[in-house]
């Protein structure tokens, strides 16, 4: 095992729950197979790097490249995946985040699974801080119904971590948004 640095890249259907809860079975199935579709052609069109991990989350794709291996900007790929993402009529998030992940240097695969008894069990990662960072931003982004606020709503986020290791100089002192030991800025809405 060794500890890497690496990006992630999350982008995230914000208005699934309204879809899933608004609109009829089929409809609803044919939202999330373009989300889907949509973000597997940009995968194919312009991969973020070398050796990415891709993982399919159902509501969001997280994509995860080492740090060095990227051939282009994760920003600039997350900014790409929004844009055709809106084209096809979904209103998104995408983060960039930035951080250590445990790599199984003797693994081939990012994917094991196992069965442990009646249980299925799959294994997508070791522990991965671009990972926990890009849910923890998933989760900032969502109304929370229980007391109707807004949460920080669609856009493009990159974690302040990320900004340092890409050498990203802002033009201007953004805000930043803070949760669970991470900061963000909103790059984009």
């Amino acid at each position: 095992m060794i500890d890497e640095n690496a990006f992630g890249i999350l982008v995230s259907n914000h208005g699934i729950e309204d879809e899933e809860y608004g609109l009829e079975r089929a409809e609803f199935v044919e939202r999330f197979t373009l989300f889907r579709s949509t973000l597997r052609e940009l995968l194919l069109d312009r991969s973020p790097g070398a050796e990415v991990r891709a993982l399919d989350l159902g509501h969001a794709l997280y994509v995860e490249i080492a740090d060095g291996d990227q051939v282009d900007s994760p920003v600039a790929w997350a900014r790409e995946a929004r844009n055709r993402l809106s084209a096809a009529g979904f209103v998104s998030v995408a983060g960039v985040t930035h951080g250590g992940r445990w790599v199984d240097e003797t693994r081939v695969g990012w994917l094991e699974t196992e069965d442990l008894g009646t249980v299925g069990l799959v294994n997508v990662s070791h522990p991965s801080e671009p990972l926990r960072r890009a849910l923890y931003l998933d989760a900032a982004t969502r109304r929370d119904e229980a007391d109707d606020s807004s949460g920080w709503g669609p856009g493009t986020y990159v974690d302040v971590d990320a900004i340092e290791a890409l050498g990203i100089k802002l033009k201007n002192e953004p805000t930043r948004l803070e949760l669970a030991g991470a900061a963000f800025v909103r790059i984009g809405r």
